[in-house]
């Protein structure tokens, strides 16, 4: 705050919060230590106009055995990217040198899986820890690890080779965050055998389901912790041109399914709608990714050999106002944001807007991303940076 005798601009309230909505978040935390009343203002503001489109959060390792990690997160109302380095990480007493990210239906978190813990961030940023609790009893390699509800559900991943009798590469075990206690599922269903890790799959949870769908193949089923069951299990394939898969949210009950695939000579990136209950597409006539943001996505994609080309994919990740797609093997290559209609019917991508990556990123030959997407507080970020 400003201290006696320094001199404080005086701006009209309603002049001053008309400005602050203008600046990124992270000039509101120079703009609240100006005074009383501009705290008040960025209060004020942030009320008025809440910020809740989701912010895309990069965690990086420039090398596999590296003790330091850096945050690059997109700010989405100004499209300014924060960067910081980090020399240590606070989840747990280990380094996090494989820095995941937790699906949830609101925020993705950190975490960390080990055989004896499971430690969960508090924020995005992985500035303190919610959650700290007994690992699960499968021992996991690459997992699906999601937020519920009440539950934390870990799928599939199985170390193969460290595998008990009985056990299975697709197992699914839930904790009750109630009662504090692991619980054995049903296992992935059999069509993903051989897929069953993080890598291979695509990701989104609702506020009571959760979805995985195969990228390359397009099977797609959905989970109820509740039930501990798979339901429905179902192909995705509206358009056999499509090589890579990917899932997101797209509302209450809807889900959004995102194709990239090449026709001709072109890339094409779709998207179509998906009910979220019976995973039956709503509409074949689906959106399409404005081809210079393709292009710039997969630059020079038609001319590498079959062999190259099968290594690309597209994800997304977003909540129900929008989010970001890019191909996770490749973010130097920028991201596309997207936004989508609040119409309760046809919740159509509205705007689409392309977004370079950071200029460091990338530049580590060994660099490994870890990719989550979350509303994000003005303290979260003060957190981050502290």
């Amino acid at each position: 705050m400003n201290q006696p005798g320094t001199i404080c601009p005086e701006v009209p309230a309603d002049v001053l919060e008309v400005v602050l909505t203008t600046l990124p978040t992270i000039d509101l935390l120079s703009a609240s230590c100006v005074s009383h009343d501009w705290l008040h203002a960025v209060r004020s503001s942030l009320h008025t106009r809440p910020r809740l489109f989701p912010w895309l959060i990069l965690r990086c390792l420039p090398h596999p055995n590296a003790s330091t990690h850096s945050i690059h997160a997109l700010d989405p109302y100004s499209r300014t990217w924060l960067s910081v380095p980090c020399s240590n990480n606070s989840i747990g007493k280990q380094s996090l040198l494989t820095p995941y990210f937790l699906h949830g239906s609101t925020q993705d978190l950190l975490y960390t899986l080990t055989i004896f813990q499971l430690v969960i961030s508090k924020d995005p940023f992985g500035s303190s820890i919610k959650m700290e609790m007994k690992g699960p009893n499968v021992w996991r390699q690459d997992p699906v690890v999601a937020e519920v509800g009440k539950w934390v559900v870990v799928v599939g991943g199985g170390f193969i080779t460290d595998l008990g009798e009985g056990e299975e590469e697709g197992a699914v075990e839930i904790y009750n965050k109630q009662t504090g206690t692991w619980e054995l599922a049903e296992p992935m269903p059999t069509i993903f055998e051989g897929s069953t890790c993080a890598t291979w799959l695509s990701v989104a949870v609702s506020d009571n389901q959760l979805y995985v769908i195969e990228k390359k193949t397009g099977w797609v089923s959905q989970f109820d912790p509740e039930s501990k069951t798979w339901e429905q299990t179902r192909r995705l394939r509206p358009d056999s041109s499509v090589l890579k898969w990917s899932i997101g949210i797209a509302g209450k009950g809807r889900l959004l399914l995102v194709g990239a695939g090449r026709q001709g000579e072109v890339m094409k990136v779709r998207i179509w709608e998906v009910d979220g209950d019976t995973l039956q597409v709503i509409s074949n006539n689906p959106e399409e990714m404005p081809t210079e943001m393709v292009d710039r996505l997969f630059p020079n994609f038609v001319c590498l050999h079959e062999d190259r080309q099968a290594v690309f994919s597209v994800e997304v990740r977003g909540t129900e106002r929008g989010g970001y797609m890019f191909d996770p093997a490749n973010m130097k290559n920028g991201v596309v944001m997207y936004q989508l209609s609040m119409e309760e019917e046809g919740r159509r991508v509205w705007r689409w807007e392309w977004v370079p990556s950071p200029a460091t990123l990338g530049c580590e030959k060994m660099e490994r991303i870890s990719v989550g997407c979350s509303p994000v507080t003005l303290h979260e970020v003060a957190s981050c940076l502290l």
